[in-house]
């Protein structure tokens, strides 16, 4: 019997090790084939890999820095996925081989048979789900490629989309342009037309203009050059080489009497185009003493619209410094701004309201109502309440004369709230016109408003300009003076006076009696003190 027991026991031992042997080269072998899937996986996953990077590099050259991330990123996490897997399966191998051997005590008889089947299943399991497993990353990833895929396709048709707005907004802006441009040469060619007309009734014209240069600057220097030339101006009158004769004194003395009583014919008849401004900007003027007043300087309104840069842009503002709001609303309606700002030149108690005009509604079916805010600020001494680069154009008209003491720091607040080559408008009264000519030689004061206010407030004038004096603020501010011009708005230039000048040898351009410049921002200021208008 123990013989027997010692053979049965020599017997199992034979059995185990046959067994594990057994089972050995079957792990053996399991592993060989599954590190031979792993590697035709890889070898796949390689080359699906290169088929899709060489797809996305012939669609969408700019994200390949980005895809080849994302897929060196899923690379990583597939191998740590099958290394996650990999352990896994030791583990479970392991945790299996330890109950086989507990077991092999308890199902001796049946061992070989049961262990066979079981690791036959099992291992055809295993290839079951690791195919499955391996079919399912593979979708996961063709699925995430072709999302990919569609997003790509629909960022580039969203850019698509986008460029094509853009064009179709860019050609809308430069049709607009163009309509505002061409309406613009209109009021020119009509202004053009007034002055022919004025040249045939009185054998001169009405309007001189100096022209600057074609070129705008770009730089300090140039705008020093600016100074110089306008400097140059100042040194006209020098050059006269007779003198009037008494014997004609009497004449002309008697040619500007009669001439006062003509002097301001012609002025208030306007073009059919003019007229229809004139008429806008009548419509929203209601009370007595405004009326008198925007009566007395439609001429000047009409030829300051002429003369300001229309709009490029929806986005571009405006500013109009010591506005009564009288013109803002055909700012708005004739020269394309949608944002025309306001300010007065003095401070307040308020430093700013808000201004409500609207039309008549007897003159419209449908009356215009428009409201802007007005700053309160003192133009000498404050710091503008705008920032830098802010307004496409700047509107400061009858304004510089009423000015107590400095000037060029309202020019240098302009410079700085102005874009890059925006524009100034500046309009003032001509000391050196014919008008005021006409007023010394007959013993007058030559300032258009010489007189003190009455009540408290600076509504006179305190300083005159000639046109030069103002090319030389523009120049010295960092204008590049595009336009300097003169016209005759408050009363018609004498013809006398004009032939007066001719004889003493003393030009007669910019005579004028307002002058009209347009400048452009074309650097930082270059002077704060110009010795023309300033005491050292």
């Amino acid at each position: 019997m123990s013989r027997l027991t010692s053979i049965f026991r020599n017997l199992r031992l034979i059995l185990s090790r046959e067994l594990t042997e057994q089972i050995g080269a079957q792990l053996s072998e399991v592993e060989t084939r599954l590190n031979q899937r792993a590697d035709g996986y890889e070898q796949t996953m390689d080359q699906r890999m290169d088929e899709r990077s060489v797809a996305v590099d012939r669609r969408l050259d700019e994200y390949e820095k980005a895809l080849d991330s994302r897929l060196d990123e899923r690379d990583l996490a597939l191998d740590s996925r099958l290394d996650e897997r990999d352990a896994a399966l030791n583990s479970r191998l392991d945790e299996r081989e330890t109950t086989l051997d507990l077991r092999l005590d308890e199902r001796q008889s049946t061992l070989d048979q049961r262990v066979d089947e079981r690791f036959v299943e099992r291992t055809r399991e295993m290839d079951l789900r690791l195919d499955d497993r391996f079919a399912r990353n593979e979708k996961h990833i063709d699925e995430k490629f072709v999302a990919q895929d569609h997003r790509l396709d629909e960022r580039m048709e969203r850019h698509e989309r986008k460029t094509d707005a853009m064009i179709r907004q860019f050609s809308t802006d430069i049709v607009e342009r163009n309509d505002v441009m061409l309406q613009l040469f209109e009021q020119r060619l009509d202004k053009q037309r007034r002055e022919l007309k004025a040249l045939r009734e009185s054998g001169q014209p009405k309007t001189e203009t100096v022209s600057t240069g074609e070129e705008n600057s770009e730089s300090a220097d140039e705008s020093h050059g600016q100074l110089i030339s306008f400097r140059k101006l100042a040194n006209v009158a020098s050059h006269a080489t007779t003198k009037i004769k008494q014997a004609g004194a009497s004449p002309l003395y008697h040619q500007i009497l009669e001439w006062k009583k003509v002097a301001h014919e012609e002025l208030d008849k306007f073009s059919p185009d003019e007229q229809e401004v004139v008429d806008y900007i009548l419509s929203f003027v209601d009370d007595a003493r405004e009326l008198h007043y925007v009566r007395q300087h439609l001429r000047r309104f009409v030829a300051t619209l002429q003369r300001i840069p229309p709009a490029q842009k929806s986005s571009d503002r405006l500013l109009e410094l010591g506005s009564l709001s009288h013109i803002a609303p055909a700012i708005k309606k004739y020269c394309g701004y949608n944002e025309v700002h306001c300010a007065d030149f003095w401070e307040s108690d308020q430093a700013s309201v808000v201004e409500t005009v609207s039309q008549r509604k007897g003159d419209h079916r449908q009356p215009e109502t428009h409201t802007f805010e007005l700053r309160n600020f003192n133009v000498e001494r404050d710091v503008f309440p705008y920032p830098d680069n802010h307004f496409r154009a700047v509107l400061c008209c009858e304004l510089i004369e009423h000015l107590q003491s400095d000037p060029m720091h309202m020019l240098w607040e302009c410079n700085r709230v102005l874009e890059p080559d925006g524009w100034l408008l500046l309009t003032t009264p001509n000391i050196a016109s014919c008008r005021a000519i006409e007023g010394l030689l007959v013993g007058c004061a030559p300032y258009l408003l010489a007189q003190y206010n009455v009540r408290e407030t600076v509504d006179q004038h305190n300083r005159e300009y000639a046109p030069y004096e103002v090319g030389v603020a523009l120049a010295a501010a960092g204008f590049d003076v595009v336009e300097l011009e003169t016209e005759d708005v408050w009363a018609r230039s004498n013809p006398a006076i004009l032939d007066l000048l001719r004889q003493v040898h003393i030009g007669t351009e910019l005579r004028g009696d307002n002058i009209f410049a347009l400048a452009k921002k074309t650097s930082v200021p270059v002077e704060r003190y110009p010795k023309e208008l300033y005491i050292d």
